[in-house]
């Protein structure tokens, strides 16, 4: 982990946690999701347009890894949007964050094993995931005691909480592969551009699938003339959700073996509980604090071992 990408990781995860913060204290719906994707769009779009990306040149899988991302996108935002209406930020938060970073490492090996793509994460590598994922998965609980399959299983957020985790794993493993393969055939000026032309192409999938979720749930689409107008801190989250993201991508380019990137994501779990404990007055705990530490030190050990 070369210290360009730690910084990266670092300003993007400053952002992420600050749009899911504005999402948790609006309490955003799916529409609320949508205005982000619209202002992630606005924003990239004219650097794509300067870009020198011809999307003429690209393969016909780079449009399937595109479309794949964005509607892994889909699915972990309209997740997020129902965990964060019946839980609060610093569980949800966390352990949507937890489960991909096994998932990540699980997808990674198989594609260096079976198709030669990427490269291995090692012993080092792995245990140090694991680390991070003891970590993510302690930080919720109210005491040690609740450390049971059951205290996981009851919770009522649980099911959207391994849907925005499947969502997550999905989009982070697709746009590595697009991305490359954009960086590759498309012509870019430079990483920068190209990575902000890939996000421009997913955000016009994710819009698209978001929008005809909105338009097919009744309570959504009335939030949608509620949101979509009005709600100024869905601009400042997309702004915060494009410039996190292309921070992301251009991290992506620069490691081969993007679990890596998803276990230093992980990093923003520290600012969210922040901003969830002192500014939406949830409580802290030692639990809290140990599941902390051991991110931290997981995401230590990751950066020796590379």
């Amino acid at each position: 982990m070369t210290p360009t990408v730690f910084f990266l990781i670092f300003a993007s995860v400053l952002l992420h946690a600050g749009w899911h913060f504005l999402s948790k204290q609006q309490r955003g719906g799916m529409a609320f999701f949508l205005l982000i994707s619209f202002g992630s769009f606005a924003i990239t779009l004219p650097f794509t347009l300067c870009s020198g990306v011809d999307f003429t040149l690209l393969p016909a899988k780079f449009w399937m890894y595109v479309m794949l991302g964005g509607l892994c996108g889909v699915i972990c935002n309209s997740a997020l949007s129902f965990g964060y209406r019946i839980a609060d930020v610093s569980l949800v938060y966390p352990m949507a964050r937890a489960l991909p970073v096994l998932l990540t490492a699980f997808i990674t090996e198989l594609l260096y094993f079976v198709f030669g793509y990427g490269a291995p994460l090692g012993i080092g590598g792995i245990v140090s995931m694991v680390v991070v994922f003891a970590g993510c998965l302690i930080m919720p609980l109210k005491d040690f005691r609740s450390i049971t399959p059951q205290h996981y299983l009851k919770n009522k957020a649980m099911p959207w909480i391994i849907l925005a985790a499947l969502g997550t794993t999905g989009y982070t493993v697709f746009d590595k592969i697009g991305l490359d393969l954009l960086l590759r055939h498309g012509g870019a000026k430079n990483v920068i551009l190209g990575s902000c032309a890939y996000s421009t192409m997913r955000e016009i999938f994710l819009f698209s699938f978001l929008f005809s979720a909105v338009l097919l749930i009744p309570h959504e689409r009335a939030g949608l003339k509620k949101d979509l107008p009005k709600q100024w801190p869905g601009y400042i989250s997309g702004f915060f959700a494009a410039a996190a993201y292309i921070l992301v991508l251009l991290a992506m380019h620069m490691v081969e073996n993007v679990s890596y990137i998803q276990a230093f994501r992980q990093m923003s779990l520290p600012v969210g509980v922040f901003l969830g404990v002192f500014f939406l007055k949830e409580k802290a705990g030692l639990p809290k604090i140990t599941g902390l530490l051991l991110i931290v030190a997981g995401l230590a050990a990751a950066a020796l071992w590379k």
